[in-house]
């Protein structure tokens, strides 16, 4: 397996340190509110293409995973000069530009959601479901008896609004409920204001809220969690319901308001409350948590609803769809190039 990333990007640190080839490519951001970006981009882009064209002729890929993401761009219009058949993932309920621009020249799009397929016309949509790393398939430990941890995660940079309403709302609900404890992953920006708030409560209480920048052992973290608070992002909703946790969601406003798309889902099928960004601030947040510890039955009935909205088969359904689209429906896992955002 080759992957595919952008010079200077997160993908580089991330993906260099679990020990998986990395091939990066001379491609910028693609943001259509700034239209320098846009010109930046065409700009880039032939060269990009040429650059992912000898890394398809070199590594000869059986398939090219288009991950979504601007960075899929060029590996994709790359593997189609080669001859080389393509499938897209895409995570969310909308379908994001790249997947859009791209789609016509797969030869399949796997989704997550099925309202994504409706919006993917005259498009060849198979509903996989988001594959979720192997930890989320090992199961988690049973729920005891009341909501009392609080898993705050707003993804590996973290999410302003949900740190500035835990830090509001934590005391408070370290105070009223002897029980309770916080798990807080906060992001580098966030982390000194964060442990600051934290550090100035007393002893008995600051013991009870564990503040990190980045938690590497994410599903321990969500299965140690009897409700998690997050961003809406189609991964982490596949982790989460993976591992049948009740959710609170705060989607991310901007880029096209897609996070909203998937929460709309999970909250119709009773496994999270939404807060919209702007309203996210303490007293939301702790009316939330609270309401959820005093009703440990709508709390048990939401984390059923989770564990079913989980699709367990996602990786498995994924992988057979490479392999048709490889021409190999009978052989070993394929080895794709897959381009990461």
């Amino acid at each position: 397996m080759l992957l595919v990333g952008r010079r200077g990007g997160v993908a580089e640190e991330l993906v260099e340190r679990a020990g998986i080839p990395l091939e990066v490519l001379s491609v910028s951001g693609l943001d259509l509110s700034r239209p320098a970006t846009l010109a930046g981009f065409s700009m880039r882009l032939p060269r990009a293409v040429r650059e992912a064209q000898r890394l398809v002729r070199r590594f000869r890929p059986d398939v090219v995973v288009g991950a979504a993401g601007y960075v899929s761009v060029p590996v994709v219009l790359a593997a189609g000069r080669e001859g080389v058949p393509v499938v897209l993932l895409e995570q969310n309920a909308r379908p994001g530009r790249a997947t859009r621009l791209l789609a016509r020249r797969a030869a399949a799009v796997a989704t997550s959601f099925p309202e994504t397929g409706r919006r993917l016309p005259h498009v060849r949509v198979e509903m996989t479901g988001n594959p979720v790393r192997a930890a989320f398939r090992s199961g988690a430990p049973p729920l005891g008896e009341r909501c009392r941890r609080l898993l705050a995660w707003g993804g590996s940079q973290g999410a302003r609004r949900i740190n500035r309403a835990v830090i509001a709302a934590a005391p408070e609900l370290l105070r009223r409920h002897p029980d309770v404890e916080v798990a807080h992953q906060c992001g580098q920006l966030d982390a000194a204001e964060v442990l600051a708030a934290r550090d100035a409560l007393p002893p008995d209480l600051g013991r009870r809220w564990e503040v990190a920048a980045f938690f590497p052992d994410a599903a321990a973290r969500v299965g140690w969690a009897d409700l998690v608070v997050m961003r809406a992002g189609g991964s982490s909703l596949a982790e989460v319901t993976a591992l049948g946790r009740p959710m609170v969601l705060v989607p991310y406003p901007h880029a096209g308001d897609h996070q909203r798309h998937n929460a709309e889902p999970y909250v119709r099928a009773g496994a999270a409350t939404v807060i919209p960004d702007a309203e996210c601030d303490g007293a939301r947040l702790g009316r939330e948590v609270e309401a959820l510890i005093a009703d440990p039955g709508r709390w048990r009935a939401m984390a059923a609803r989770s564990w079913a909205a989980a699709r367990p088969e996602a990786t498995q359904r994924v992988v057979a769809l490479l392999r048709r689209v490889a021409g190999h429906p009978s052989a070993p896992p394929a080895c794709p190039a897959g381009a990461v955002r």
